[in-house]
């Protein structure tokens, strides 16, 4: 069984931005951050998916770099996150259970793939009849 969506349909933790402080700081403070709300760099789209699966990272046919990982609130089960091994891809994806049903993974996706998924079977064949040419 597997569900999608946007992010805000399975994201667990919300940002909160603690309110308008504009009517707190001086003049020149208040044109510097209008300057810097300019400056954010841009989101990626993410899209969220929801597998019932005993593995916590499942075969979505690319190649993926554990880079970090930490343990979520309210949960026993840690949440890992990954990012594209191909040099010019900035896909990450973050992968954790639900709290709720332990046997519902959620694995979260940031940015479009530029290429298509890599397929080890396909490589090894090639470098093996590379090795046959030259041999």
């Amino acid at each position: 069984m597997v569900a999608w969506g946007e992010v805000s349909d399975c994201w667990i933790g919300k940002r909160s931005n603690g309110g308008d402080d504009h009517n707190h700081i001086g003049v020149s403070a208040a044109i510097k951050m209008k300057k810097m709300k300019g400056r954010r760099k841009v989101r990626e789209p993410r899209f969220c998916f929801k597998t019932m699966s005993d593995i916590d990272v499942l075969d979505d046919g690319y190649k993926w770099r554990k880079y970090g990982q930490k343990v979520v609130k309210n949960t026993q089960h840690p949440r890992s996150y990954y990012r594209c091994t191909q040099d010019s891809c900035r896909v990450k994806k973050r992968v954790e259970r639900l709290a709720e049903d332990p046997r519902m993974v959620i694995t979260t996706y940031e940015g479009r793939h530029a290429h298509s998924p890599s397929n080890e079977l396909e490589e090894s064949q090639t470098h093996s009849e590379l090795a046959n040419f030259f041999w």
